[in-house]
């Protein structure tokens, strides 16, 4: 959170936004490196799980080099902690697994130019199929969900 309390501005979190969603889409996975800071942690509300920094980049590279995914209909808001991303989902994968237009906000926490946590919000009713037992080796507790 910043200091002074205020939103921040912009074009950081729309810049920060789109490297993380060009990350993962084109996909540019080394972007990933530069973006997520030591102390990353996404938190999943389908399973009420958490990847570390670590888990989170392994699960990315093996899915998304697989899966085609594609965000749509995009609305970033600033917040003092960093942002909150509204999007649809698109996805192509093997053995015709096929997603479109699966709403998925995203509570988006900055520290400068990185980001430091992720809660991410989906209806896993519309993943079409989408296993999250494979997100990693043993699941655990997560820390839950952080106001923003």
């Amino acid at each position: 959170m910043r200091e002074d309390g205020a939103v921040r501005p912009r074009a950081l979190v729309e810049s920060i936004a789109d490297r993380f969603a060009r990350a993962l889409t084109e996909p540019r996975l080394d972007l990933l490196d530069e973006l997520l800071t030591e102390d990353f942690l996404i938190w999943y509300n389908f399973s009420n799980d958490s990847l570390t920094r670590a888990e989170a980049i392994a699960f990315f590279r093996s899915y998304f080099s697989v899966v085609a995914v594609r965000f749509r209909a995009t609305r970033i808001t600033p917040s003092a902690q960093g942002f909150v991303q509204q999007h649809l989902v698109d996805a192509d994968g093997p053995d015709g697994f096929i997603i479109r237009g699966m709403p998925a906000l995203l509570v988006v926490t900055t520290h400068g130019e990185r980001i430091r946590r992720i809660d991410e919000y989906m209806d896993s009713a519309a993943a079409g199929g989408f296993d999250a037992s494979q997100m990693k080796s043993s699941s655990h507790v997560a820390s839950g969900p952080q106001s923003a």
